[in-house]
């Protein structure tokens, strides 16, 4: 029998979280798996204690707490890996605190993986829900190309993912804790899987909802975004061998160009094209 850890990495966030924990609390269970829930909370006061506790008594599966006070995710998913390994996990899954999950999620993960022979990362969909009166021009820009299943990947993210424990305990990798706070430490773990002969590969059947706030649905909050992912692209070429020269030349020419074309598509009123260029402007900067 399989023991799969569901991890959540949580800060101050105790509605979303509750939304969160009720969805996996409903959800289908794979066959034969024996499944744990583990809750890694990044907040030193340790805020999201009693509301955790609460759940435990009438949670329908078990539930475990960890409070990780060292700020930054990294530090919470390195601690989440710690808890899997002393569960003696096959593996640990890993979704963020403002997403449900949809009823068959996890038995589409595991049944994938199976499928793929056990060793492999399986990366799940996730569909963003946008808040009433999101301008169309933004909604666009949350409408993500959908990846089909089977398809192969060079990296992703820890918003939707089951990962064999392997990686963690024969490979020793863990999540660079060095910039706790910079963002994209999710995308350089699997980039170091893949080179040292994990596979990746997109399951569209294991679906999450991701809760996106008002905040986050602008083109400066986007922007801000972008500029991190950009960051973390120019580390992945480096490590591909690239110069630096060239990959800073490379993106001096590319943010000019985008630059320009959202510029252009500014003035000319077109909102959805205009943010697509400029949001590869931030990308290249």
């Amino acid at each position: 029998m399989d023991t799969i850890a569901v991890c959540v990495c949580t800060f101050q966030r105790e509605a979303l979280l509750e939304a969160c924990l009720s969805s996996v609390a409903a959800m289908a269970l794979p066959a034969s798996t024996a499944v744990h829930v583990v809750v890694i909370d990044n907040d030193a006061q340790a805020t999201s204690r009693d509301f955790v506790e609460s759940l435990r008594g009438r949670f329908p599966l078990p539930l475990h707490y960890e409070c990780e006070p060292r700020r930054g995710i990294p530090c919470a998913r390195n601690r989440a890996i710690e808890v899997a390994h002393a569960l003696k996990a096959d593996y640990f899954v890993f979704i963020d605190d403002d997403e449900r999950v949809e009823p068959n999620w996890l038995v589409s993960l595991a049944d994938y993986c199976r499928e793929k022979g056990g060793q492999a990362v399986i990366h799940g969909a996730v569909e963003p829900m946008l808040p009433e009166g999101t301008p169309a021009h933004i909604q666009a820009v949350y409408q993500k190309k959908n990846r089909p299943t089977g398809a192969r990947l060079s990296t992703c993210a820890t918003n939707n993912v089951m990962v064999p424990v392997r990686v963690t305990r024969e490979l020793n990798l863990r999540f660079d804790e060095r910039n706790p706070l910079a963002g994209g430490t999710d995308t350089i773990f699997f980039t170091q899987a893949v080179r040292q002969g994990i596979e990746i590969y997109e399951c569209r059947e294991a679906l999450v909802r991701e809760t996106i706030p008002a905040s986050r649905a602008t083109l400066g909050w986007l922007s801000k975004r972008k500029y991190r992912a950009g960051i973390t692209e120019a580390w992945r070429k480096r490590q591909g061998g690239r110069s630096g020269f060239s990959i800073v030349l490379s993106a001096l020419l590319q943010c000019l160009v985008e630059g320009i074309k959202a510029g252009v598509t500014g003035l000319c009123g077109l909102k959805h094209l205009r943010n697509r260029f400029w949001l590869k402007a931030c990308r290249s900067a």
